[in-house]
């Protein structure tokens, strides 16, 4: 199998984001009224998407500084317990099956009569992620990724946007400018001028790894909805942001038919879009994944 699907299949799954500053600047005027931070989290809590089972299928098109892929995805889900994909490209054969736990990676290439079997931890050595199952669940229906029991966030009225974002220490704050920015053109890009070097450098000397990473979500008013993350650690120099549109109602309640994901490291890059085009709950549905006998191990 192309080394493409291995790869982006591999990011969607194991990537993770490990885990402000009040600003005086004025933003456009907006009719919406503010909350506090607490209050905006709370309706996302209460404005969650949740399911039993979801059945799904979408369209990834996956772009890489070396190569740019489309294929088809059947996805189907078990809240909190399950996520399985069948991935087919442009000529309509199956190339991969995966399956994921919360404690278990499962992955067939069926085109290079390969297979991995394990746990996260393999894949976090492999490739440096601490991978998460509740991180990608919540990534693939929209619901809030990333906002950690125990974190304090800072809140402003952005246009028709509630924005929440984290507060760092000091030491951070005079290292890079988190004035909050229009929502259209907002990017937490490190390698910028907005980052002071130095004290930048002094910060994370000193600083624990929890305290670099700088975490800002967009909230869309009408229905209180994630419609973009954006996520940086300044220790890594890793960026990932998401976007999320065309919110369309699954059973009442609004689904991103949508997804714009962008990560972005000091090595690589990418972009992955997803686009839903079917979407069921609450049905009963197996999930199957069988390895033949004759593959080999993906790593060895």
């Amino acid at each position: 199998m192309k080394k493409l699907f291995q790869s982006c299949l591999i990011i969607l799954l194991s990537v993770s984001i490990m885990s402000g500053c009040k600003t005086k600047r004025v933003l456009t005027k907006s009719p919406l009224l503010p909350l506090n931070e607490k209050a905006i989290i709370d309706q996302l809590e209460e404005t969650l998407f949740e399911f039993n089972t979801l059945n799904a299928k979408l369209s990834v098109n996956a772009e890489t500084d070396k190569e740019n892929r489309s294929f088809k995805v059947n996805m189907r889900m078990a809240a909190d317990s399950a996520i399985w994909m069948s991935i087919t490209p442009a000529l309509g054969i199956e190339a991969a099956r995966a399956m994921v736990t919360s404690d278990s990676l499962k992955f067939i290439d069926k085109l290079g009569d390969k297979y991995y079997l394990g746990d996260y931890r393999a894949l976090d050595s492999l490739f440096g992620y601490e991978a998460q199952y509740d991180f990608l669940e919540n990534l693939l229906v929209g619901n809030p990724i990333q906002i950690l029991e125990g974190e304090k966030y800072q809140s402003v009225v952005d246009e028709l946007y509630y924005v929440i974002q984290t507060k760092n220490p000091r030491k951070v704050r005079k290292a890079v400018d988190l004035t909050f920015k229009p929502s259209l053109s907002d990017s937490l890009q490190i390698e910028t001028e907005i980052v002071k070097k130095k004290k930048l450098e002094k910060a994370v000397e000193k600083l624990e790894e929890e305290d670099l990473v700088i975490k800002r979500f967009y909230i869309r008013a009408d229905n209180f909805r994630v419609e973009k993350v954006i996520i940086e650690d300044l220790l890594t120099e890793r960026s990932f942001r998401v976007e999320y549109g065309d919110f369309t109602e699954v059973n009442g309640h609004p689904f991103a038919h949508e997804i714009d994901i962008y990560i972005d490291t000091p090595k690589e890059s990418g972009k992955f879009e997803l686009s839903y085009s079917r979407v069921r709950l609450n049905e009963r549905q197996s999930y199957p994944f069988k390895v033949p006998s004759k593959y080999e191990p993906l790593f060895r």
